[in-house]
C-alpha cells in the first residue's frame, strides 16, 4: 500500500517507457506551458510592484521589493525559454525548475523579509499552483514544494523573523496549501500524461474505428498485464498495453502475431504450465473454440507475474459475421488466488493444530485410495489424556495437542496426510508405507520425537500415545481401515506406555 502511494506521488504510476514515447510532445507542452507562466509571473509581479509603489494599500506596499524580485526571474526565465530553448532543448527541465524554484524564492522573501509580522498570502498560493503547471511526473516538483515546507518550518522555528503569536495558524495554512497542492498537482500531472500516452495510441490506430476501440480499452488497460488486438487474417497485430517482462522477450514484431505470442507465452510461463498454455494460444483452433462465446479463459503460472488469466476476445461486428479480430488479454490474479486459498485452507484446516480437520482429512484420503495408492493408514490418541486436562488444566491439554501435532510434522513428510478427528485423536496416512518394517520405523520416528517433546512448566511430564496401524489394499474402503486401526489402537492401550500394533487380519 505505501509503495503504492510513494510511487504514485513519485511518478503518477506511469511506466517510465510509455512516459519517453510521449517525452517530445510533453516538452513541446511544458515549453508553451512556461511561455505563458512566465509572462503571467511577470504581469503579475510588475502589477503588484507598481500597485505598492504608487498606492498605500496595506500588506502590498511592503512588499515592492520582493514583487519585482520576482518580476526580473520571471523575466529571466522566459527570455531563456523563449530564446535559448528552441537552440538547446535539453535545457528545458532545467527552466522548468528554476522558474518553479524562483516563485517558491519570491515567496520565500516576501514572508520573511517583506512582511515578516503579517499571516504568508503568496507563498501558500505559490504551494497551491505551482505543481500543478507543467505535464511530467510528478516526483521534481512535489520534492521541491517539500523542501520548501521544510525551509519555510525551520526558518520559522529557528529565527525570531515572524511572530510566535501566529505561529499555529502559520503552519495550519502551511500544511492545508501545501498538502493540496502536492495531491491536486499529482493528479493533474497524471491525469495530463495518460491523455498524452493515450492519444500517443490513438496516433498510431490511424482510423477511426480503431480510435473508438483505444477509447474503450484505455478504462480497461490498467487491470491487464498485457492487452493486444490481433487480426487473424493477416497475422497483424496492435498492442495496446505491454511491461517490460513481456517487452524482453518479444521477437521482431514482423514475425507476426501467431509466432510472437508463441514466443512470448513460451517464455512467460511456467514450465509445468506450458503445454496448456500453447495449447490456448493455438491459433488454429481459436475460431472453432470461441464459435457461438464472446470469450474463452485459461489460467496458468507466470515466470514474472505470478497466477494469470490469459482470455481471448471475440471482436465482431454482427454476430453472423466469421470471426478474424480478436483481443488478447492477461490479467494478474494473483490477489484473488491468495484469497481462494485462505478460504480452502480455512475451510480444510483444524484451528488449533494447523492439521487437516476430519472432513478434509478423510476426503483426502478417500481421494488416494480411490487411486490406489499404497499407503499406511495410523490411527491414535493420546495416553490419559483427561487425566493431564484434569490435573493441569485445559489450557495445559491444549499445548500437549499442539506439540503432538508438531511432533507429528516432524516425523511425518508433506505429501502424508495428517489430521486431527477431534479431541486428543490423530489420524496419518503415510504414502508408499507398504510393510510393518518400514512402518515401525516411522513410528518409532514419530514416538522419539513425542519423548524429545516438552510441555512449558511442566518439564517432567512425557506425551504416550497408543496408536493402530494397518495397509491400503486395492479397493479397500476408508471405513474399512479406519475400524482395522481403531481396534488395533484399543490393543496398543493394553499396553503401558508408547506402544503400536499393526492390523494383520
Amino acid at each position: 500500500m505505501l509503495k503504492n502511494i510513494i510511487n504514485f506521488f513519485l511518478n503518477a504510476r506511469i511506466d517510465s517507457d510509455e512516459v519517453k514515447q510521449v517525452q517530445g510532445t510533453l516538452d513541446k507542452r511544458n515549453h508553451v506551458a512556461l511561455q505563458a507562466f512566465s509572462i503571467l509571473a511577470m504581469v503579475g509581479f510588475i502589477t503588484a510592484s507598481l500597485t505598492g509603489l504608487f498606492s498605500d494599500i496595506n500588506g502590498i506596499s511592503q512588499k515592492v521589493i520582493g514583487y519585482f524580485t520576482g518580476f526580473v526571474l520571471s523575466c529571466v526565465i522566459f527570455l531563456l525559454n523563449r530564446f535559448a530553448v528552441p537552440k538547446y532543448p535539453q535545457i528545458l527541465p532545467t527552466l522548468l525548475f528554476a522558474f518553479e524554484a524562483s516563485l517558491y524564492a519570491t515567496g520565500m522573501y516576501l514572508t520573511f523579509v517583506c512582511t515578516p509580522n503579517q499571516l504568508t498570502i503568496t507563498l501558500f498560493a505559490i504551494f497551491l499552483a505551482v505543481p500543478q503547471f507543467f505535464a511530467e511526473r510528478p516526483g521534481r516538483a512535489n520534492l521541491l514544494t517539500l523542501v520548501t515546507v521544510v525551509v519555510f518550518i525551520a526558518v520559522y522555528l529557528l529565527t525570531d523573523l515572524k511572530p510566535v503569536e501566529i505561529r499555529k495558524q502559520e503552519f495550519v495554512d502551511l500544511g492545508i496549501f501545501a498538502a493540496l497542492g502536492i495531491v491536486l498537482g499529482s493528479y493533474v500531472k497524471k491525469a495530463l500524461l495518460e491523455r498524452y500516452i493515450f492519444e500517443h495510441r490513438v496516433q498510431q490506430a490511424n482510423s477511426m474505428d480503431r480510435k473508438m476501440q483505444l477509447q474503450q480499452w484505455k478504462s480497461l488497460a490498467d487491470i491487464y498485464v498485457s492487452m493486444v488486438q490481433a487480426d487473424l487474417n493477416t497475422d497483424k497485430y496492435f498492442l495496446v498495453r505491454i511491461n517490460k517482462y513481456i517487452k524482453d522477450v518479444l521477437p521482431d514484431e514482423r514475425l507476426g502475431f501467431r509466432k510472437n505470442l508463441t514466443d512470448v507465452m513460451t517464455a512467460t510461463t511456467a514450465p509445468e504450465f506450458l503445454e496448456g498454455v500453447l495449447e490456448f494460444v493455438d491459433l488454429s483452433t481459436l475460431c472453432t473454440r470461441l464459435k457461438n462465446k464472446r470469450t474463452i479463459t485459461h489460467e496458468f503460472l507466470g515466470v514474472n507475474f505470478g497466477w494469470c488469466r490469459a482470455r481471448f476476445i471475440a471482436v465482431r461486428d454482427s454476430e453472423e459475421e466469421e470471426l478474424h479480430r480478436v483481443i488478447f488479454v492477461v490479467e494478474n490474479i494473483n490477489e484473488q488466488k491468495s484469497r481462494e486459498a485462505r478460504l480452502t485452507t480455512m475451510a480444510e484446516t483444524d484451528a488449533m493444530t494447523g492439521l487437516y480437520n476430519r472432513q478434509a482429512g478423510t476426503a483426502k484420503i478417500k481421494e488416494l485410495l480411490y487411486d490406489n495408492r499404497d499407503g499406511m493408514l495410523c490411527l491414535f490418541d493420546i495416553d490419559k489424556f483427561k487425566s493431564v486436562n484434569d490435573t493441569f488444566g485445559h489450557q495445559t491439554g491444549d499445548e500437549v495437542i499442539v506439540a503432538t501435532a508438531n511432533a507429528l510434522r516432524k516425523a511425518f513428510r508433506d505429501n502424508d496426510v495428517l489430521m486431527r478427528l477431534g479431541g486428543d485423536e490423530f489420524v496419518v496416512f503415510a504414502l508408499d508405507v507398504k510393510t510393518e518394517e518400514v512402518g515401525a520405523k516411522v513410528i518409532q520416528r514419530f514416538f522419539s520425537n513425542l519423548d524429545e517433546t516438552r510441555i512449558s512448566g511442566h518439564e517432567d511430564y512425557r506425551i504416550s500415545a497408543s496408536l493402530g496401524a494397518t495397509f491400503a489394499r486395492k479397493n479397500v474402503m476408508f471405513e474399512t481401515l479406519y475400524k482395522e486401526a481403531d481396534d488395533c489402537t484399543y490393543e496398543s492401550k493394553k499396553i503401558t506406555g508408547k506402544s503400536f500394533t499393526f492390523h494383520r487380519g
